[in-house]
């Protein structure tokens, strides 16, 4: 009797790079982490193996970081429910953790190329080409990340001279958690010398490698000489640090990597300079439009998403506001991150990692195969509802994706189901990972704008049934339609181990436990991140699957998504300053409120720009690209907070089954290797038809939204 194949070995999960056929990687989340790949210590000079060797040093202590969060916030959580008695130390010391995690596994997350870039220009270009380009992207990067790691410093030591102490109940003194950030951030300046070495491996002399970290060391004395106050250029407000950084990366440029890549560099610098110079007496307006156009060029460019968004901010915060000194590129780096509420994005990565590398979730498809067999495509419906089930514990789309797909596409293939269906029906299941609550996009919207985690997260319980309807109505109407495309599978086709059942069940009541104590009011949305990770271990240690060099994997495959993640973030705060100085967003509603703007029209545009953006950017990079512009405009226009942000999901969720970017498309097409990006993406299509329709539906009937969050105060 045949048995429904359950998934392969967790650390068999593909990544979007996997088969001989696929693009490079783009994924935002992957659900490996190979501390050897990308780091080979051949690829490197002698240098740039110590930077390697010092990033692995750093990213333990990330992994440490993240281990601290998840065991002070469980032990805060127990000690005041069990006994009444918080503690005083664990939310403020958390979030310290939490930026430990970020800036220690910034350099080894960014060797390992797990940063995001927008492949559109490099994957159109011959080898020779990409090659050169990516050193310009990596110098244009550094000149960025030299500077913050530079101020970052500069930070630290104006905080420890004047004895600054943070407000809260530890009075604990700035320097000391704001030291990470400076400390990573030079290392990440490390790091891209070491990948600019890298990548001119067997191109150039030796001694053409060796010279950006000779240049560095000439830069760091020079630094170091100026002091805290350096000098300023006469008669610009640009100082001498700033602009001895330019220069030794202009110099690096054409010295190690030749006459192209030097030129490249020079003439887009340049470029960037003129334009937000000659910008200034053109007015707001034209300002505005010049930032967008700048973050467009870089990130279409190949520019990492992060550092593109950091290098336009820091452009503004040079050119554009009357700020003489950049040290706002470490300040708006630690105002980005330091919030406990953000605590719950590495914790919810985790808690999904620990369930996949264990095999805990690779039943849920078979499960759902045996309950849902009877309806047309019933494979496929189980896809779309073990998508969904998963959703509430990954909280990210792109791994409710790669761990479903693993499970489910080679079944409906061996069922022979068509591909479209196939990989179609997984791709738009994997959107439900930030729809359906609690997801990180939805944590991140709720600490950006203001709202209550929680009850963002009720409002998109009733969006994320309805969607997950239209799916399954998708492939009724499309199975009736065509009925080879889904062949019927016979009782005795679809079995499930007792092992399998028990680890489906398990699963089932982790997720039930984890929403009982968020909205029983046991803890917070935040904390139930780190009660998730705890109920995680020890489901994986009872069925014998954990051990410590499983455990340690897993944190730090999170500390790799979390620092990506983190980094756009940091990157989008610095390029608020500008906006915030331009007043963009006060601008757009006062034009709209003058010329009497339908709000619908209004937001009918806004769906549109989001539609665009998603088929270059990231659910992240949007959300935290966008929201300082949009959130405004949208309260002015009386939209509620909740609505708005259920339907952004769904708008963000867009991006990821269509392309060029769809990163859901590309983690497919890594599972199925023999099947064309063609394929799957017109197996999509269908699916963002529901997508449309369940906004249309939120927008005729929005209690679908709120109805529920009027119970959850």
């Amino acid at each position: 009797m045949n048995t429904l194949s359950a998934a392969p070995e967790p650390d068999a999960l593909p990544s979007p790079q996997a088969g001989g056929s696929g693009p490079p990687q783009r994924t935002a989340i992957s659900t490996e982490f190979d501390a050897g790949t990308h780091l080979s210590g051949g690829d490197f000079t002698a240098p740039g193996r110590a930077v390697m060797s010092l990033s692995r040093v750093f990213v333990w202590m990330a992994v440490l970081g993240v281990a601290y969060m998840t065991l002070a916030t469980a032990y805060d959580v127990f000690v005041r429910y069990v006994f009444h008695a918080p503690t005083s130390w664990a939310t403020e010391t958390s979030t310290y953790a939490l930026i430990l995690t970020i800036f220690c596994g910034a350099a080894h997350t960014h060797l390992s190329d797990k940063n995001v870039r927008i492949h559109f220009v490099l994957d159109r270009l011959g080898e020779r080409g990409a090659r050169d380009l990516k050193l310009v992207c990596a110098w244009l990067a550094l000149v960025y990340v030299a500077i913050a790691a530079w101020q970052g410093i500069l930070m630290v030591v104006t905080d420890y001279t004047h004895g600054a102490r943070l407000f809260g109940l530890l009075l604990t003194p700035t320097w000391m958690p704001k030291t990470p950030i400076a400390a990573g951030l030079c290392l990440l300046a490390a790091a891209i010398v070491a990948e600019i070495d890298r990548t001119l491996a067997g191109t150039v002399a030796h001694w053409r490698r060796l010279l950006p970290y000779a240049l560095g060391l000439v830069v760091i004395l020079a630094l170091a000489a100026f002091g805290r106050t350096p000098p300023v250029l006469p008669g610009t407000r640009l100082d001498l640090g700033s602009v001895l950084v330019l220069a030794a990366v202009l110099i690096g440029a054409f010295a190690s990597c030749g006459a192209r890549v030097g030129a490249g560099v020079l003439v887009i610098w340049a470029a960037s300079i003129a334009l937000f110079v000659g910008g200034q007496s053109l007015g707001a307006g034209a300002l505005t439009a010049i930032l967008f156009v700048a973050i467009i060029f870089f990130m279409a460019l190949g520019v990492h998403v992060a550092f593109a968004l950091a290098i336009v901010g820091m452009l503004s915060v040079y050119f554009m506001t009357p700020v003489p000194f950049p040290i706002t590129l470490p300040d708006r780096a630690w105002s980005g991150v330091n919030s406990f509420s953000l605590t719950a994005v590495p914790l919810k990565v985790l808690m999904a990692i620990i369930l996949v590398k264990t095999g805990m979730t690779n039943e849920l498809f078979s499960i759902m195969a045996k309950l849902l067999r009877r309806l047309p495509g019933g494979l496929a419906h189980a896809a779309t509802v073990g998508c969904a089930i998963f959703a509430a514990l990954s909280g990210s789309s792109v791994a409710t994706a790669a761990t479903i797909g693993t499970v489910a596409c080679p079944e409906m293939t061996r069922r022979r189901y068509s591909d479209r269906l196939t990989y179609g029906t997984v791709a738009a299941g994997g959107t439900l990972g930030i729809l359906v609550p609690p997801s990180i996009a939805m944590i991140i919207y709720a600490t950006t704008v203001g709202v209550p985690a929680t009850k963002l997260f009720v409002a998109g319980i009733g969006p994320a049934i309805l969607m997950t309807l239209a799916f399954m109505a998708v492939i009724v109407g499309w199975v009736l339609l065509k009925p080879d495309a889904a062949p019927r599978v016979s009782d005795q086709a679809v079995a499930q181990t007792r092992q399998g059942t028990i680890d489906a069940v398990l699963v089932l009541l982790m997720i039930g436990a984890v929403i009982v104590t968020l909205y029983a009011g046991v803890a917070t949305a935040t904390e139930t991140g780190a009660i998730g990770v705890v109920l995680a271990v020890l489901l994986g240690t009872v069925r014998g699957r954990m051990s410590r060099a499983v455990l340690a994997d897993c944190c730090a495959n999170a500390v790799s998504v979390t620092c990506f993640i983190f980094l756009i973030i940091v990157g989008a705060n610095i390029l608020t300053f500008g906006f915030d100085y331009l007043k963009i967003s006060q601008q757009i509603m006062a034009a709209a409120t003058e010329a009497h703007v339908n709000r619908w029209l209004a937001f009918a545009i806004i769906v549109v720009v989001y539609v665009v953006l998603g088929a270059f950017l990231d659910s992240i990079s949007m959300l935290v690209l966008t929201l300082p512009v949009v959130y405004p405009v949208m309260m002015s226009l009386g939209f509620d907070p909740l609505w708005f942000g259920v339907v952004l999901m769904i708008m963000a969720e867009v991006g990821l089954i269509h392309p060029p970017m769809g990163m859901n498309l590309f983690v497919l097409q890594g599972i199925g290797k023999n099947v064309t990006m063609r394929e799957i993406t017109l197996g999509a299509l269908p699916f963002l038809v529901a997508m449309f329709a369940t906004v249309i539906i939120l927008c005729l009937f929005p209690e679908v939204a709120l109805f529920l969050t009027q119970f959850s105060d």
